[in-house]
C-alpha cells in the first residue's frame, strides 16, 4: 500500500473518531451536572425518557453503589438528585466556517425534574 493511502486511511479514521466521540452524550451531560453544583461527587445517571419511569430521586437513590464502585468509600454513602437534563440526540454537524448555527442542545430541568416520572429528563444529576 502506498504511504500516500495510509495517510489518507488514517486521518479518515482520525475524522471518524473525533465525529463520533465529540457527541458523547454521557460526558457533556457529566460536565454540565458538574458545572450545576458546588460540591460534592457527581455522576449524570442515564434515564428512560417514557411515562411511568422511575424519578430522577428513585435513579439516584438506586445507583449508589455504581457511583461508589468509581469513587470508592469517599462522599455519601446515599445519593440524591440535584438537577436533571434532557439531551438532545438530534444534532447536526457543523464546518469550521459555519457561524451562528445551533449545533445541539439541551433542556435543563433544575430540582424540580428530580420528581417528573413522564417523559422529559434523560439524565439525572446525582451527589453523593
Amino acid at each position: 500500500m502506498a504511504p500516500a493511502t495510509i495517510v489518507y486511511k488514517l486521518i479518515l479514521f482520525g475524522v471518524m473518531f473525533a465525529a463520533i466521540t465529540a457527541f458523547d452524550a454521557d460526558a457533556i451531560a457529566q460536565a454540565a451536572c458538574s458545572a450545576s453544583t458546588s460540591d460534592g461527587i457527581v455522576s449524570a445517571i442515564r434515564r428512560t425518557c417514557g411515562s411511568g419511569q422511575d424519578s430522577c430521586n428513585t435513579i439516584c437513590s438506586n445507583a449508589i453503589s455504581s457511583m461508589r464502585a468509581i469513587y470508592g468509600i469517599q462522599g455519601s454513602a446515599t445519593a440524591t438528585c440535584f438537577a436533571a437534563f434532557h439531551f438532545y440526540y438530534k444534532h447536526t454537524t457543523l464546518k469550521p466556517e459555519e457561524k451562528g448555527k445551533a449545533l445541539m442542545a439541551m433542556k435543563r430541568y433544575g430540582d424540580w425534574g428530580c420528581r417528573y416520572t413522564g417523559c422529559g429528563p434523560n439524565f439525572c444529576c446525582c451527589k453523593a
